[in-house]
């Protein structure tokens, strides 16, 4: 039986806010962005913004995603950015939803759309959807190459409290993971974990955070009396996030997008 999914780690998550997405396009008001191809809002809105703001933020190369889960948005994101990365490390708490991740890289590498460029087309590589499964999954590319598997990494972990990269990263996603961080950690592991986050990004790099409203927290406090005693002592609420964020040097550019979220 799944344990209580006290920090976040929802074993179906991604179908909990595919639903919401769906039933939010049913009632959609005209020229408002929706997902596509079933892709995860939240990547279909920072791809928007990325398009309208690149001259305003370096190349992405190295990419962080606190909180993984079983990584659906980060996989779809390496594969729709214009250039790939060149490093991609996911983190999560609970290893059960790591292994997922990984599972899920190499059905990506199986599906992975062709790339087009001006000098080739490799369309002739693309693996039909259904190979994986009637034959098993395509070996990983050698190390050394970049292409999609050899450059993305999956580790479990409690991120904040993790050795620092030196290197920094262009790219830092933090989806859905402040409140459980807070809830988990108190309000000095919420500071921990923007400081981590302020000190890792490279100059001109971004910090794409999806903060959970505090109505969430009264929801999810009720998983465990643990949470509960954790909850009555916050001091620190959403609200406040981004303007400690600025006091540890991050700087707002404002929202990326909008989305439906499930309350998590």
């Amino acid at each position: 039986m799944p344990a209580v999914p006290v920090h976040g780690n929802f074993r179906r998550y991604y179908g909990m806010r595919s639903a919401r997405a769906a039933a939010r396009a049913s009632h959609a008001e005209p020229g408002v962005p929706l997902p596509r191809d079933n892709v995860d809002e939240r990547v279909v809105s920072l791809l928007s913004w990325l398009s309208q703001h690149g001259a305003e933020v370096r190349r992405i190369e190295r990419i962080l995603d606190i909180g993984c889960n079983a990584a659906k948005p980060l996989l779809e994101l390496c594969q729709l950015l214009p250039n790939a990365p060149k490093y991609v490390l996911g983190v999560d708490i609970d290893a059960e939803l790591v292994a997922q991740a990984r599972v899920a890289l190499r059905q990506a590498w199986c599906e992975r759309q062709p790339r087009v460029t001006a000098a080739t087309v490799d369309a002739m590589q693309y693996f039909p959807a259904c190979f994986s499964s009637l034959f098993g999954p395509l070996p990983f590319s050698p190390a050394g190459t970049e292409t999609l598997p050899t450059y993305v990494h999956f580790v479990q972990g409690d991120w904040p409290r993790m050795e620092a990269d030196p290197e920094g990263y262009d790219l830092i996603l933090c989806l859905a993971v402040t409140k459980w961080i807070h809830l988990n950690q108190g309000d000095d592991g919420l500071i921990l974990c923007l400081y981590q986050m302020a000190s890792q990004v490279r100059p001109g790099g971004i910090v794409a955070m999806e903060i959970q409203p505090w109505r969430s927290y009264e929801q999810a406090r009720s998983l465990s009396k643990e949470l509960r005693a954790s909850h009555a002592q916050l001091r620190i609420q959403p609200d406040d996030i981004e303007w400690i964020a600025e006091r540890l040097g991050l700087q707002s550019l404002g929202t990326i997008g909008q989305g439906t979220g499930h309350g998590t």
